[in-house]
């Protein structure tokens, strides 16, 4: 069969590459000089970025996105590492000798005493979720299935709880709860709309320390949270050359205007160029509402789709100044990611953003240092900075092209809190705005990482409506993140093949 990619990001890479292996024809189709979507790098000067913090789980060997790359012979060089955390009135940094996985319960003891019985039963039931987190890893034997059932069972009274109900049934202070809740700002999402047992799986306390054990009785139990030594535009490169290598074809700087659908099949695409290519299958990724309304028509929908894409919320953009320095900012900061929060009223600054006021650094930023793993980013004696946050599509008042500047400044002035004197070391800078998110990723609104994880709320689907046409990425039903996006491309593949038999 011949498969047509439309989108040559992580979920199509992952898409050809299942298809070429079983044999069938592929073009991959993808609007950029290079492959990868958010995954290829930035440049400025001499100086190569990744584009924002990419400490990811899921990826050390064992884990589901190793166990997947596997499959196509791709082996990564992986690092472990973890992350500080800057509190608006307290710090969280790990301690300069280990003292135990629980080091941050017992520091925060002494912080929150009037919390300290609920800091213990929130690491009890924490140690019960890392329990159905395993299980849930496994292969799904008979056996594993019970064994799942059986680890839900203690923790299933917090199922029914909001984020914000669950950091509330445990902590009764603001300042510990938003600690817990805090990440979820990297999703653009309010504690109050997000199911409750996200909590625990987005504070992953290896996360961390990265010299927490991930082995239990001789057997891998924990995540770990790694980067991929030289960038992780690596794991796009290596896709792409299993694609290439195995005759599928990747035809870059082309963009796809439509999918050509025939008795109600899709049948193929035309490019923007009008030229007309058919295919037995086709896949489509990027922003779900730009692809099904632009690219597909919305005459070919049924209601019930309909009514997703009317209703699901892609996440805002993002704003990061990336800057050449002449200083180690790792050994400053003691790490090479450190997550520095403004704010503790997350519900609060998420409607802000929504509205389209951007929080000018005010609500909180993350500093990240990309040649702490990839020293070759930089030239000999220098590295490599990030300031990123999270910020609106469209501004409310202003345009980003114009503001891009002076917010830039005034991040880079927030960051000299913990990097004093920054802005006197910068030998480059490249401003990266929503509107330069919109054209890379060929999509009206930014939306950098994917949906809101909005508890209930429904994704589109991978089948689509019309036969032979399927939905994959980071707005689709699997939603955001390396993993997701990865494992949601591959399940989609098996069933749209199953689907053929």
């Amino acid at each position: 069969m011949k498969f047509a990619v439309i989108g040559g990001g992580l979920a199509g890479l992952v898409f050809g590459a299942m298809a070429v292996k079983d044999g069938h024809e592929v073009i991959i189709y993808d609007k950029n000089p290079a492959p990868g979507g958010v995954l290829a790098l930035c440049e400025a000067g001499d100086y190569r970025f990744e584009q924002g913090p990419l400490l990811m789980c899921d990826l050390l060997p064992g884990e589901p996105m190793s166990n997947l790359l596997a499959e196509f012979g791709i082996h990564l060089d992986l690092m472990r590492a973890d992350r500080n955390v800057e509190m608006p009135g307290y710090s969280m940094h790990r301690p300069a000798e280990y003292e135990g996985p629980y080091w941050r319960r017992e520091r925060l003891k002494q912080l929150f005493p009037g919390d300290a019985g609920g800091l213990d039963k929130y690491y009890r039931f924490y140690d019960r979720m890392m329990r159905v987190r395993y299980n849930l890893n496994r292969r799904l034997t008979p056996a594993a299935v019970i064994a799942l059932a059986a680890s839900f069972i203690p923790v299933a009274r917090y199922a029914r709880m909001t984020a914000q109900e669950l950091v509330e049934h445990f902590f009764s202070d603001k300042k510990l709860q938003a600690l817990y809740t805090g990440i979820l700002a990297d999703y653009c999402a309010d504690p109050r709309e997000v199911w409750g047992l996200a909590v625990p799986m987005t504070n992953l306390e290896t996360g961390f320390d990265d010299r927490i054990p991930l082995e239990k009785n001789g057997k891998r139990f924990l995540g770990g949270f790694g980067y991929v030594r030289g960038g992780c535009q690596k794991i796009a490169q290596e896709l792409s050359d299993y694609i290439t290598e195995n005759g599928g074809v990747i035809k870059l700087n082309t963009v796809v205007d439509r999918v050509i659908i025939e008795n109600g099949k899709a049948a193929g695409v035309i490019l923007a160029d009008g030229t007309r290519e058919k295919a037995d299958i086709v896949a489509g990724s990027g922003s779900g509402r730009d692809f099904f309304l632009k690219c597909v028509g919305e005459e070919y929908l049924d209601s019930a789709y309909k009514k997703i894409l009317d209703t699901y919320r892609p996440m805002e953009a993002v704003f990061m100044v990336h800057a050449g320095v002449d200083f180690d900012p790792a050994e400053v900061l003691g790490t090479s990611l450190c997550y520095c929060y403004g704010s503790y009223d997350l519900s609060k600054a998420t409607e802000r953003l929504r509205s389209g006021k951007y929080h000018d650094g005010e609500d909180g930023f993350l500093l990240f240092v990309p040649s702490y793993h990839a020293p070759e980013f930089a030239p000999p004696g220098r590295h490599c900075l990030t300031v990123y946050t999270v910020a609106p599509d469209t501004l409310s008042e202003g345009d980003w092209e114009s503001e891009k500047e002076k917010f830039a400044d005034h991040l880079l002035e927030r960051a000299e809190k913990y990097l004093p004197g920054l802005r006197e070391h910068i030998t480059v800078r490249k401003i990266m705005t929503a509107a330069d998110y919109r054209a890379m990723t060929h999509m009206s609104k930014s939306s950098f990482g994917g949906t809101v994880p909005v508890w209930h709320q429904k994704n589109p689907p991978h089948k689509t409506p019309v036969r032979d046409l399927w939905f994959i990425g980071q707005q689709s039903e699997n939603g955001g993140g390396l993993w997701a996006v990865s494992g949601g491309a591959a399940s989609a593949y098996r069933e749209c093949i199953r689907n053929k038999r």
